[in-house]
């Protein structure tokens, strides 16, 4: 069995299940909400969680199984810990990951994050950080750079001097002023497309993550239909509820709603307490 952890908010185990017609497999970490299992095809199983070990009838198909684990959260610094013979861990971008151990056998690092491979039991610490864009100083204006270049030449030029200069074109500027090809602009101007690519790539990495890991802004734009009437059921049961009232209330399977809370809980949405062998659902802000 192969295990992806995925550094979410809350962290996310996904079990790559080998075919069996009724899988046993211990699970690599405590359970914190309901574990869900599902055909290649993104077909639901059935599932039963015993004393720490999942059973799911797959019918001698490969599956997946996802779960949220136990984790701490101190202080919005995540650790979780998690024992199986392979261990992949997944930090995408927006996540810094503070401390793990033991050392990985193998790191990738793609446009989709980071990487680590372990084997036996990891424990990793991990937050989420912000991009933000320093926006440049602006560039020197012609005024400032005509009075540095002709700060040099000390001595005042003599009488006939003059003469030539009022008939130089554009001769609106003093006379000390007629080298005015500004080579420092220039400096500049190579400059900054440098700067700017590099911000130009911090901001993409930034967004990259917010449009993949959360929800465009606070119109609720990417919640489904399922997901808005989880929020509404919970404001009308005075913004808490135990998850099987939930579905009661809302009248849709079981493996559903465990879709749709995990992702509002990732988006942050709702919270799942976990209490005794029952699981409650807090409303943390409306839609």
């Amino acid at each position: 069995m192969l295990v992806f952890l995925n550094l979410t908010a809350p962290p996310l185990l996904l079990l790559l299940l080998p075919a069996a017609l009724v899988g046993n497999y211990t699970l690599p970490a405590p359970p914190l909400s309901d574990v869900a299992a599902f055909t290649t095809a993104g077909e639901p199983l059935p599932t039963w969680v015993l004393n720490n070990t999942l059973y799911v009838l797959q019918n001698g198909a490969p599956a997946v199984a996802v779960y949220v684990p136990r984790y701490e959260n101190s202080s919005g610094v995540y650790t979780v810990t998690v024992k199986a013979d392979k261990v992949v861990v997944q930090a995408s971008p927006g996540v810094m990951i503070e401390d793990f151990a033991p050392l990985p056998t193998n790191v990738v690092v793609n446009k989709t994050g980071l990487y680590l491979y372990f084997t036996g039991e990891v424990r990793v610490k991990y937050y989420f950080f912000s991009i933000i864009t320093i926006k440049p100083p602006p560039t020197p204006t012609a005024t400032q750079t005509t009075t540095t270049t002709t700060a040099p030449p000390s001595p005042t030029p003599p009488p006939t001097s003059t003469q030539p200069s009022t008939s130089a074109p554009t001769g609106t500027s003093p006379p000390g002023t007629t080298t005015t090809t500004t080579p420092a602009p220039a400096a500049g101007v190579d400059m900054w497309p440098v700067v700017g690519l590099a911000v130009a790539a911090a901001v993409a990495a930034g967004v990259y993550f917010l449009f993949k890991r959360r929800p465009s802004g606070g119109d609720c734009g990417e919640l489904t239909d399922v997901d808005r009437a989880v929020l509404q059921a919970l404001a009308n049961m005075g913004g808490s509820a135990e998850r099987t009232q939930l579905q009661n209330a809302l009248g849709v399977p079981k493996t559903t709603l465990h879709r749709h809370l995990h992702k509002l809980a990732k988006y942050g949405y709702v919270r799942l307490v976990q209490e005794g062998g029952k699981q409650r659902v807090e409303l943390l802000r409306k839609c």
